[in-house]
């Protein structure tokens, strides 16, 4: 049985499943509410508490969570699964990899730290700094926090905003002891989408960071970008800074 959660953000949908999950509760509740909601938000946020012991689904409701994962698969940004069922976190963990979005386990007495997570506005995790006066844009990721598709929609913002009243970026500086890796494939696509929307208008690259990812990422993306790539090492941020404003 399926009810719905109140109070939740425009952009959340909370979902309360016990005893055992029905093709209608899916055709009747679910369907309708996310297509409804598609209509106002690009993509949405999913809290789903499960109490007790899950009783499972029936055979309709396995084909309406497949043809209602698959057809959306692209417009979910955080996942939130409450539940104290043991085989049920771990395997969040497995689908957690190839998931489009942020896909997280919590125990039903982290309830509020779940909801918060999926209702928090404020994402972007990676340090963004554009001196409009120079054209150059610094991103600082965290080392200890993998990039989401957050990063790269606050990134892109930042850029895209200042390319409405200028032709070109004239360099980036990504300043990052290691590289943090991505967390989830759909960050991984994001930032494959935001590479091949901005690399033909930026003048220079500068990669700096101790990571091996920096010196390959520097001899593959040289040839593969119009613009100009360097490694630096993760304290050659001056030097890096002075390259980038050379004419």
């Amino acid at each position: 049985m399926l009810t719905l959660i109140d109070g939740l953000p425009d952009h959340v949908i909370g979902i309360r499943i016990t005893d055992k999950l029905r093709a209608e509760d899916y055709e009747k509740q679910l369907i309708p509410l996310v297509n409804e909601r598609l209509e106002k938000h690009a993509k949405l946020d999913f809290l789903c508490c499960i109490d007790g012991e899950w009783k499972g689904m029936e055979a309709g409701a396995v084909w309406q969570d497949l043809r209602l994962g698959l057809g959306r698969i692209g417009h979910w940004a955080r996942l939130a699964i409450v539940t104290d069922i043991g085989w049920m976190e771990n395997a969040v963990k497995l689908f957690s990899v190839f998931s489009p979005g942020e896909l997280r386990h919590f125990d039903s007495d982290d309830y509020d730290e779940a909801r918060d997570w999926v209702c928090e506005s404020a994402r972007a995790r990676i340090g963004i700094a554009l001196d409009v006066d120079t054209g150059i844009l610094v991103l600082e990721p965290a080392a200890d926090k993998a990039l989401s598709e957050d990063d790269f929609e606050a990134v892109g913002k930042a850029i895209g905003h200042y390319l409405e009243d200028h032709k070109r970026l004239r360099g980036i500086m990504i300043h990052s002891r290691r590289f943090p890796g991505w967390r989830s494939i759909g960050a991984l696509l994001a930032h494959l989408k935001f590479v091949n929307s901005v690399h033909d208008r930026i003048d220079r690259l500068a990669m700096v960071t101790s990571s091996p990812l920096g010196s390959i990422a520097d001899h593959v993306l040289d040839p593969l970008m119009l613009a100009k790539v360097r490694k630096f090492d993760y304290d050659e941020r001056d030097q890096a800074m002075a390259w980038l404003k050379e004419p």
